[in-house]
């Protein structure tokens, strides 16, 4: 299973399924919450359970390090986290939703390291396999695969736990999980991917000294991830105060919303290469303050017709933005540490995504909804700013990827397929 489809279409349910958990912790239990009485206060700890993905990083250089050359080196991870996900699911299922939340939220928690896990390996195969003018095309498909886990995890599990309960919400959640599993076990990784022990692995310290590489990750990053996760967190609970119901709140954000996001982050991140890295961040970043400046009307004065071009807008360009993120964080990543170098760069974004999202909804709950979008949207406009004055595109990214030595040389291994 090594053709470009068969590459291509490992990525989709693979990327779908890290974000069932996540669609379902940030739609799906934050509507619920609310629905049933829970403050924005407590709501905001939801979104720090996300920090679980912000320090992947942490264990990255493990999926790196080891892994079974006979099954494949990041192979072999996925065949465990995916079934383990998909379990870990289904323990959630005994406790109330609101006298036993703390510990459905630890539960959540493990799930979170599964799926951040399988997130390090996915993406290694991704880095090693895709060559640079390609990388904006996975990345969509990252970003677009990343909105089906949405529109499933806090969209039909919302509807289905408004019409039939908890259980069942559940049990659909863990199904969904478990669905990458057979591609997974079909797949075969080429040996170019394998991890030689005897490879030297840069440091991650010299990750950051190529040229722009420190200033992407640790400024231009965060700055362009504070303000719209801010605004999309906010979404929710401005919907449910506005009256929507908690199914129609589900279909909406996660289902409307779904499929623009799936289908924006496709088109988006196709339009990376012919537009290039900074235009495209620029173009991106300055639809995102349109965007959140579109749900200013839904606090204001309610009214479907603003809920849903919010809704739109936001999907669309939080998309298209972290299509186009994600493909710079790939052209730094190195193939000797492709799942170390990845990983920490999206961990950054991650940790300020989440962590800005809990503090905008702090904010919601003290000074209101309107004042929390207006700092959204000072915030998107710095990271706009700061894009055109110090953002350097990486030179020579349309490229391809440089070869990594097999692990065991052989006459018969199979070459790697590049996209077309």
């Amino acid at each position: 299973m090594n053709d470009k489809r068969a590459i291509w279409g490992l990525f989709v349910p693979l990327y779908m399924s890290q974000f069932l958990a996540i669609g379902f912790l940030f739609t799906a239990l934050t509507a619920i919450s609310r629905d049933q009485g829970g403050d924005l206060e407590d709501i905001g700890a939801i979104y720090v359970l996300g920090m679980v993905w912000a320090v992947k990083f942490l264990w990255a250089p493990l999926v790196d390090r080891f892994g079974s050359s006979r099954r494949g080196h990041y192979r072999s991870w996925l065949l465990w986290t995916q079934p383990l996900m998909a379990l870990a699911l289904l323990t959630i299922i005994p406790f109330d939703v609101v006298t036993d939340i703390w510990v459905i939220l630890a539960l959540l928690a493990v799930v979170a390291v599964l799926s951040a896990t399988q997130d390090v390996a996915t993406d290694a195969i991704a880095v090693r396999t895709i060559s640079g003018r390609n990388r904006g095309g996975i990345n969509g498909v990252q970003v677009g695969g990343g909105f089906v886990g949405d529109i499933i995890g806090g969209g039909l599990v919302l509807v289905v736990y408004d019409v039939w309960g908890w259980t069942p919400a559940v049990l659909t959640l863990a199904v969904f999980t478990a669905l990458p599993i057979l591609g997974i076990a079909r797949y075969r990784e080429p040996e170019l991917v394998q991890v030689s022990p005897s490879t030297p692995r840069p440091s991650l310290r010299s990750l950051f000294r190529q040229p722009g590489a420190a200033r992407w990750a640790f400024v231009l990053t965060p700055l362009m991830a504070l303000g719209m996760p801010g605004a999309y967190g906010l979404l929710v609970p401005i919907m449910i105060d506005a009256g929507v119901s908690v199914g129609s709140v589900g279909l909406l954000t996660n289902g409307l919303g779904g499929v623009v996001g799936c289908g924006a982050a496709i088109v988006a991140g196709m339009l990376i290469h012919r537009l290039g890295r900074k235009r495209a961040l620029v173009l991106y970043g300055l639809g995102q303050v349109v965007a959140i400046a579109a749900v200013l009307p839904v606090v204001w004065s309610g009214g479907m017709v603003w809920v849903v071009t919010a809704i739109v807008l936001l999907n669309v360009f939080n998309t298209a933005g972290y299509a186009a993120m994600y493909t710079i964080n790939m052209d730094y990543a190195r193939p000797a540490s492709a799942g170390s170098d990845f990983t920490v760069q999206t961990s950054i974004s991650y940790a300020v995504r989440f962590a800005g999202a809990g503090v905008i909804l702090g904010f919601a709950g003290s000074l209101g909804y309107s004042w929390a979008l207006v700092i959204c949207m000072g915030l998107a406009v710095v990271g706009v700013l700061a894009t055109v004055a110090l953002f350097v595109e990486k030179a020579g990214v349309s490229g391809s990827v440089p070869g990594v030595e097999p692990a065991v040389p052989s006459p018969n291994a199979v070459p790697v397929q590049q996209p077309a």
